[in-house]
């Protein structure tokens, strides 16, 4: 007995026990534990970020462009939409963004204080550059609070959130036609990778229910219901046009029909009427994920779908595209490159 126990503990020591080898193989065999951790990881890539979802509520651009350009696209349009910020809001309003320092003096306590401040040093001309650069770094820095790059984790995709601020004085669907009215005049988008921008107004949970409860102030925001005196139905309806159009991204849940009729169902069929051709609102609903993004965009088709590479092109280019079906080539950026 005293031999053949030791034996046994001596197999055990090295095959360990029988517990020990079926749990170890379980691992391997069924992927759980450490070695099954390794073979999910490997199989499907590393977890996606809560990062990766847009904030329900939230008002920006939803931006596709080239295939590995998406972060170097979005940084291109926030520079452009900071220019057309500046423009929309008066400069009375951002100033009382910034908070005042100190109360003013009288004129003769400012002079004194302008007289004890040390004279700056002399700075040689490489010192003067780095200056600059921080100073530029550091303003660039200040103004980007208004605008916030959001990585959904997609090829070709990509979110630029608005700060709540910066969407209560400027609206992003004025922005984007703004934008696109300067690339349809100067033929130039001033980002060498976009495609299609488009403004978002609200975003929510991928439910119809949640569509229907969030699309409804945007309708009456963007397509209100005016009744004038005299006119009939068949006018007011002739004035007033509409489209839904729906893109689904990783996102199966809600079927597209079903997201349309929940926007469609808040029209009211008496003053306004579906135009797929040629309407003065289209109404964009994008599932991505687990949201639901929401926006409108005024003269759909004036604007070309809201492709900005495309309202780039000339004309004849772009029948040129119809012909061959080709991707439209990428146009100038108004920048130097």
């Amino acid at each position: 007995l005293t031999f053949k126990t030791t034996i046994n503990n001596l197999i055990n020591k090295t095959f360990g026990t029988h517990k020990q080898t079926h749990k170890h193989m379980a691992g391997k065999r069924w992927q759980g534990g450490k070695d099954g951790a390794m073979i999910k990881k490997r199989r499907f890539g590393r977890a996606s970020s809560s990062s990766a979802n847009i904030p329900y509520g939230a008002k920006g651009f939803l931006i596709s462009s080239d295939v590995g350009k998406e972060k170097q696209t979005a940084r291109d349009l926030m520079r452009v939409m900071l220019d057309i910020y500046d423009d929309i809001v008066p400069p009375d309003e951002k100033d009382a963004d910034k908070p005042k320092e100190e109360e003013e003096g009288d004129d003769v306590d400012a002079v004194e204080k302008e007289k004890q401040k040390p004279t700056p040093p002399v700075l040689s001309v490489e010192d003067a550059l780095k200056s600059e650069i921080e100073s530029i770094k550091e303003d660039d820095k200040i103004e980007n609070k208004k605008f916030k790059i959001v990585d959904l984790d997609m090829k070709a995709c990509i979110f630029v959130l608005m700060s709540k601020d910066a969407a209560s004085k400027a609206d992003p669907s004025e922005m984007v036609v703004r934008y696109l009215s300067e690339v349809k005049e100067t033929s130039r988008t001033r980002s060498r990778f976009i495609e299609r921008i488009l403004p978002v107004q609200d975003v929510c949970f991928a439910s119809s229910e949640e569509i229907k409860a969030h699309a409804k102030p945007i309708i009456d925001r963007f397509l209100p219901n005016i009744e004038v005196d005299g006119e009939t139905k068949e006018d007011r309806v002739k004035k007033s046009t509409f489209s839904i159009v729906f893109g689904s991204r990783y996102n199966n849940s809600v079927p597209r029909m079903e997201a349309i009729d929940a926007i469609a169902q808040q029209v009211s069929a008496d003053f306004h009427k579906v135009d797929l051709g040629d309407p003065r609102v289209a109404f964009t609903c994008d599932l991505i994920k687990g949201c639901c993004v929401l926006g409108v965009a005024k003269e759909w088709k004036k604007f070309d779908k809201y492709n900005a590479r495309i309202l780039a092109l000339s004309e004849e280019d772009k029948n040129e595209l119809k012909k061959t079906n080709a991707a439209p080539p990428r146009t100038k950026t108004g920048v130097s490159e």
